[in-house]
């Protein structure tokens, strides 16, 4: 993939975050069909507040983000508890829903397009990966990964594991997934560690390489 992504910013309007994000959402699935040689349309997006602020929508096959700006004073209040100032709360916001994880729903839009099926614990961990692997193939996207990576990584120091001592971390995310999934704390534990897991392996993640295992399967 090439071509430079604009990067998403706290003043965009709901259209402006939804261009952002088709654009990354084509250039995703352009890769794809290149790659396996298949023609594939990607996913529709949807920019609406939900709950679980980004999803992908496989009964509707969109996309769902969210937007700060309109999101509810409860789910803001928990990035502003991660972060020292406001401006930072909207900064971590934007980069990490309205531009990474873009390209990690797109990772569960080709399990899904695929017929992968993996325990949820692998899933996401896979999303991530294909979601730094395709940012590292994109003009400029190396150094959206490593400008995420640290505030996330501050953001996870102020969140504590929800897994219990005894408990098998994979056994536990697997059983509890829906528990956690409403759970911004809990589940936002498991998921900025994995991301960070993915950043932090960036240099053995090829998304041609993942993808055509993925497709081989």
């Amino acid at each position: 993939a090439t071509g430079l992504l604009y990067p998403a910013s706290v003043q965009m309007s709901i259209s402006e975050v939804q261009s952002a994000a088709e654009l990354i959402v084509s250039m995703f699935a352009a890769t794809t069909s290149e790659l396996l040689g298949v023609d594939v349309a990607p996913p529709a997006v949807e920019i609406r507040n939900s709950p679980y602020l980004a999803y992908f929508d496989h009964r509707s096959g969109k996309i769902v983000l969210p937007h700060w700006p309109t999101l509810d004073h409860k789910q803001q209040a928990f990035f502003l508890d991660l972060t020292d100032t406001p401006e930072e709360a909207g900064a971590l916001f934007v980069a990490l829903f309205n531009e990474f994880l873009v390209a990690h729903e797109m990772g569960h839009w080709l399990q899904r397009g695929l017929g992968i099926v993996r325990d949820r614990y692998d899933s996401e961990q896979e999303a991530n990966n294909i979601g730094v692997a395709f940012f590292r193939a994109v003009e400029g996207g190396k150094t959206r990964l490593l400008n995420l990576h640290s505030p996330l990584g501050a953001a996870l120091e102020r969140l504590v594991d929800p897994t219990p001592i005894d408990a098998d971390e994979r056994q536990f995310f697997n059983e509890h997934y829906a528990m956690l999934a409403a759970q911004p704390a809990a589940y936002g534990y498991y998921q900025f560690r994995f991301i960070l897991d993915s950043i932090d392996a960036r240099d053995t993640l090829d998304f041609a390489v993942l993808l055509r295992q993925m497709a081989s399967e």
